[in-house]
């Protein structure tokens, strides 16, 4: 009987152990990508280069830090998930370009609904200036990225 006892603790323990290994092995929260341009967040303008993008929580919507590895400038911008995406398979960050400026618009992290970046005021003034003239140049350029 005593001998029962002492194999129960190890095989519990290694179930138990197997149990808390996490089924979801996208646990990334963010990605990172190399940017051949300058590109604004909010009211900061990030230099070209290597970037990580990433949510500094798992909630719907929160801050998220776009940070430029080769300088180490930081911006810290709000967004939330867009409705109707799904979850992607491929990271990716996508800019809006008016002329020469180029906006962080969203965040795709592999395994997760894409995020929205809050457009900045200097952004929507744009926007309203090319509704204004009814002249929408606004162009969408899409940087592919691996996982963070």
């Amino acid at each position: 009987m005593r001998k029962q006892i002492l194999w129960l603790a190890p095989i519990l323990m290694a179930v138990f152990g197997f149990a808390v290994v996490p089924t979801n092995a996208q646990s990334a929260y963010g990605v990172r990508a190399d940017v051949p341009f300058d590109f604004i967040v909010g009211n900061k303008t990030l230099p070209a280069g290597e970037i990580i993008a990433r949510r500094l929580n798992s909630a719907e919507a929160g801050p998220m830090e776009i940070s430029n590895l080769v300088d180490g400038q930081v911006a810290l911008r709000m967004g939330h998930r867009m409705t109707g995406s799904e979850a992607t398979s491929r990271g990716k960050l996508v800019f809006h370009r008016y002329g020469d400026r180029h906006y962080l618009a969203e965040i795709w992290v592999p395994g997760y609904k894409a995020i929205e970046i809050i457009k900045s005021n200097g952004e929507r003034a744009i926007e309203r200036e090319l509704r204004r003239t009814k002249n929408d140049r606004r162009m969408v350029v899409t940087v592919f990225a691996n996982i963070d």
